[in-house]
């Protein structure tokens, strides 16, 4: 089978909804079939102006957009498998992008341009990992979700968004994604851990990582030997880290695995996610997760099971639910163990795998 995942502008950084997106691509490539990514340059428009600013102004997107597309992409932060076809357009239907057995949209801005373009491209879908209001206005979103695409939410909680919206039942799959085990695994027992906290540090505002920083101010009141591991996507923090934290930036995904193995928490303060694959990577390397309701982490994070819950603003109870993991380690060890259990039966080979099946019942 050829599928086409369509990504939007190219950017050789970590962004969560890129790398679900690689990870569906190695999966394929790796099990026989065809995958190709295609950065897809937001159009500009003429100016209807004619003085000569507004020419040359036109003049130079249109080079601009020449050069975009002559560029190769290189994936430095991903290790993408070599048979995974990348591509740089401005437009669907250019020869470049290959006709394919299905076309997935993954982003709301390119939803209209996948519901578009030729049919010979493949038959259309859209990848659900958008949420509002932070990723987009509720409105423009919802009418990205109601075009004639079928879709694939990425965790259950974004497929009720998608079904309050109006969209029938019968176009809408919930197919969760995963963690690779084979990468993200145990390396450091359990049960020999010291009492440090790793969490990301993120600009973006749903992130809240100013809130979760907070938590572990209040939790080193408490707990005086406590340290935090912070990681994300900015090579400078924007704020000066507490001195008993490190903050790592941007960290390869080698890195990021001994992060998670010399941690015993892992801390999500996030206000809503589409799926929160860094607690569950931290879950699978042998973290207890402590984590705000988020939304898309229900499939795998359950309260005094796999993992601590609290509401999202509940800054008192995420604090407590810290400090317990902290203090009591028969609790950390239980949920720990739970959690990697728990995420172990969410792999890429079965997200695949059944998004290759609902792609065949919908081609």
């Amino acid at each position: 089978m050829k599928i086409t995942f369509v990504l939007p502008d190219y950017r050789n950084y970590p962004v969560g909804g890129f790398k679900v997106a690689y990870e569906y691509a190695n999966c394929l490539v790796r099990n026989g079939h065809e995958a190709t990514i295609v950065y897809l340059q937001e159009p500009r428009k003429r100016s209807p102006y004619r003085f000569p600013l507004a020419q040359f102004s036109w003049l130079d997107s249109r080079r601009a957009r020449l050069v975009y597309k002559s560029r190769k992409p290189k994936i430095s932060w991903y290790s993408l498998h070599k048979d995974v076809k990348l591509v740089k357009a401005t437009d669907l239907d250019a020869r470049r992008v290959p006709n394919a057995d299905a076309i997935f949209a993954t982003w709301w801005r390119t939803a209209s341009r996948v519901s578009e373009c030729h049919v010979d491209k493949g038959a259309k879908f859209y990848l659900v990992m958008d949420f509002a209001p932070w990723m987009a206005n509720q409105h423009e979103l919802e009418q990205t979700w109601r075009l004639p695409l079928k879709k694939i939410a990425i965790s259950g909680w974004l497929a009720e968004l998608v079904l309050q919206s109006g969209v029938p039942e019968e176009n809408v799959e919930v197919i969760p994604i995963a963690v690779d085990h084979d990468r993200f695994r145990v390396t450091n027992s359990v049960r020999r851990r010291a009492k440090r906290v790793v969490m990301l540090y993120s600009p973006k505002p749903y992130k809240r990582s100013q809130f979760g920083l907070s938590v572990l101010l209040k939790c080193k009141d408490a707990v005086p030997d406590l340290k935090a591991s912070l990681f994300g996507p900015l090579q400078q923090q924007l704020v000066a880290p507490p001195s008993w934290s490190e903050y790592h930036g941007y960290v390869s995904e080698s890195e990021l695995i001994k992060l998670y193995n010399a941690a015993s928490i892992c801390l999500c303060s996030s206000a809503a996610e589409g799926f929160a694959l860094p607690p569950a990577e931290a879950m699978a390397c042998g973290c207890a997760v402590a984590t705000t309701d988020c939304g898309g982490n229900r499939d795998y994070a359950e309260h005094e099971r796999t993992a601590l819950v609290s509401d999202p603003d509940d800054f008192a109870s995420l604090a407590n639910n810290v400090l317990r993991l902290l203090s009591d380690e028969e609790l950390r060890v239980k949920i720990a163990l739970a959690g990697r259990d728990r995420i172990a039966a969410f792999t890429w080979e079965k997200s695949t795998r059944r998004l290759i099946e609902f792609v065949n019942r919908h081609s």
